[in-house]
């Protein structure tokens, strides 16, 4: 069976698509430069800790309406449109932002923007899986959390050295260009053989595959329009995804879910500045900027990673030194704040918390940062994808509200080293479930993927 020609479309459409998670990385990380300017009174705004609170928090709700708009835009309208859509709420958002100096209007426009990073998330990983060759799904995969690194780099890295509408400004700039780059994207195949469009099907798969050679592409376009037939004889409705042949992949993304969101990383990305600026005698803005810079570093070596090795053994790697990293960030302020160790020792251990955090950073982009949307993008048929993939990411936004909105909460009450212990705790419990739990899935079609899930479950049925 001969190869695709080229794979050159392939890569700039899952660049370019991907590029959406800029947006979102810089709305995630918007709070880390903010928030200072608002304490000492550099944008005119008058707001309060709790009030401050909501507007970081409340991304992260605003993406779960953006979840099921972006499940019904997939399906009814195609991946393509869908993620060109997730740009208008973000823009106006961003623009309300940009104006006000109002707290509520402040949260309004940072639900907005979550429900364009709610959209993003759910269709993003469908459209990267789908167009992908198997050889290279993971690695392209990744160009999500390197995208979403480089927008969190540049909030971090320029934010706290600009005005606080520069600021404000860049933000916007980033759901403007990711629309503009995604204007000439092809549809999937996909979605038009659900449709039965087998003609458009075949010549957009030609062009994604960069190929002329028709016999090989109907021969592969006739495999997958055979298996997605198949996945089309059975519902895409709520109760179709509860029967007995999903539960395992639900347990399997359920429990992803929970250790890619608990165990803090939205909370550090957004609070980062603020944590070593109130907490210790180090730069809060140099910190950020180095946290942007390993973040980004890490996101680009993890794309290469996942050329050669199993999602699987990057996710066991990936949460076990998260778990560590979590836990000496505890030690540090245990130490600081409830021991009150002379000063001179701390002084000494000054490097601790910045190793743990960089630590946790690079870490977490190497397999919890991605490979949990990968694997839901993977392991679900297409008859439930889009609704499986937007339950999954409304999961995210809930777990994601928890843990901004906690955060300062459970600081003030139980100290800072109580947050960091209890992200650690979720990371353990993480490390078992990865390696009894967590099914391989490099180097197989999605077709392949699917069919080894189901023989799993019905051998587990039969025993």
């Amino acid at each position: 069976m001969s190869q695709p020609k080229s794979r050159k479309v392939q890569y700039l459409a899952g660049l370019c698509v991907s590029f959406a998670f800029t947006f979102t990385g810089a709305v995630i990380s918007w709070p880390s430069p903010a928030l200072p300017k608002f304490i000492y009174g550099d944008t005119g705004i008058n707001i309060t800790d709790e009030q401050s609170s909501w507007v970081v928090s409340l991304a992260a709700l605003g993406a779960l309406p953006g979840c099921y708009i972006g499940k019904e835009l997939s399906d009814r309208a195609g991946r393509r449109l869908t993620v060109l859509s997730a740009s208008l709420p973000g823009f106006l958002g961003a623009v309300i932002i940009l104006v006000t100096k109002n707290p509520i209007l402040m949260c309004i426009a940072r639900v907005l923007m979550g429900i364009g990073n709610g959209i993003t998330a759910v269709v993003t990983m469908i459209y990267l899986t789908e167009i992908a060759d198997k050889e290279i799904r993971g690695s392209l995969g990744m160009f999500v959390q390197v995208m979403n690194n480089t927008g969190s780099l540049v909030v971090y890295s320029v934010g706290p050295f600009v005005s606080y509408t520069s600021l404000n400004l860049i933000v916007l700039s980033f759901s403007l260009f990711f629309a503009i780059i995604c204007l000439w994207i092809p549809e999937t195949p996909y979605y038009h053989l659900v449709n039965g469009r087998l003609a458009e099907a075949k010549k957009q798969f030609m062009i994604i595959k960069g190929t002329k050679n028709e016999t090989w592409a109907n021969e592969q376009v006739d495999v997958i329009r055979a298996h997605v037939q198949e996945n089309m004889e059975n519902k895409t409705t709520l109760m179709e995804l509860t029967k007995m042949k999903y539960r395992k992949t639900i347990y399997i993304i359920a429990g992803l879910k929970v250790l890619q969101y608990m165990t803090g990383s939205l909370a550090i990305q957004s609070y980062v500045e603020m944590i070593f600026r109130r907490n210790t005698g180090i730069s809060g803005p140099l910190v950020s900027i180095l946290y942007g810079i390993v973040q980004l570093g890490a996101g680009i070596t993890a794309t290469f990673l996942c050329r050669y090795f199993g999602r699987r053994i990057l996710l066991f790697i990936s949460t076990f030194g998260v778990a560590i990293s979590l836990t000496l960030v505890g030690v540090y302020f245990f130490l600081l704040s409830s021991l009150e160790v002379n000063s001179e020792i701390m002084k000494s251990l000054w490097l601790l918390p910045i190793i743990g955090v960089l630590s946790f950073n690079i870490l977490y982009a190497v397999g919890l940062g991605n490979i949990p949307y990968i694997l839901q993008a993977e392991l679900f048929p297409i008859n439930v994808k889009s609704l499986a993939s937007s339950i999954a990411t409304m999961m995210a936004c809930i777990f994601n509200f928890i843990v901004t909105k906690l955060y300062q909460s459970v600081k003030d009450a139980f100290g800072l080293y109580t947050v960091f212990w209890l992200f650690a705790s979720v990371a353990y419990i993480g490390v078992f479930f990865t390696y009894f739990f967590v099914p391989e899935t490099k180097g197989k079609t999605l077709e392949e993927v699917q069919d080894n899930i189901q023989s799993d479950e019905v051998e587990r049925l039969n025993k």
